[in-house]
């Protein structure tokens, strides 16, 4: 007598023997037949808990349709989109033609790029106050240093090249202070 599925999961036979089926993996190999202890039940199986009284007050609804592009009102950004992806196809379309023109001909050089704009006037003054600040900022911090120093406290190689540099610093501010009042 041959066993029907039972239940959803497949697991067939009587109560005291259920066993799910023996079944083919994609591959084309089988997969043995499992046993399934009595009392068992797999989660496809389970049925979910429904309150009688709830689904009769839920309307039986029909499937919703989806709505299509035509019925919804677009928004600002999905037009100016829909136009980005509109003159992008045809300057894509354009562009396949010009490729196969170029390709069969020789290559073009690589186009050569913008050089950078000088500095204007007004920037030249912001930027030697800033760099004014930082330098007298730097004479402060050796300052402090050299004072460290005469007190005998013990000094790491790289304050001391700091230290050295003091005079170089000096001249790099009074520079910068002729130029900016000039």
């Amino acid at each position: 007598m041959p066993t029907e599925p039972s239940s959803i999961a497949g697991i067939s036979g009587d109560p005291d023997a259920r066993v799910i089926p023996m079944t083919r993996r994609p591959d084309g190999t089988f997969r043995k037949e499992r046993k399934v202890r009595p009392g068992y039940i797999p989660p496809e199986d389970v049925v979910r808990y429904s309150n009688r009284v709830l689904d009769s007050a839920r309307p039986v609804s029909q499937p919703a349709v989806p709505a299509t592009s035509n019925n919804t009102p677009k928004s600002k950004t999905q037009k100016k989109n829909d136009k980005r992806k509109a003159k992008r196809k045809e300057d894509g379309d354009d562009d396949a033609q010009d490729t196969m023109t170029t390709d069969q001909a020789q290559p073009t050089p690589p186009a050569p790029t913008s050089a950078p704009e000088p500095e204007t006037a007004a920037e030249e003054p912001i930027n030697s106050e800033k760099k004014l600040r930082a330098l007298n900022k730097k004479l402060r911090q050796i300052e402090q240093l050299k004072e460290r120093q005469d007190r005998g406290e013990i000094m790491l190689p790289e304050q001391t090249d700091k230290i050295s540099k003091m005079d170089e610093l000096v001249a790099q501010i009074q520079e910068l202070s002729l130029s900016k009042s000039s």
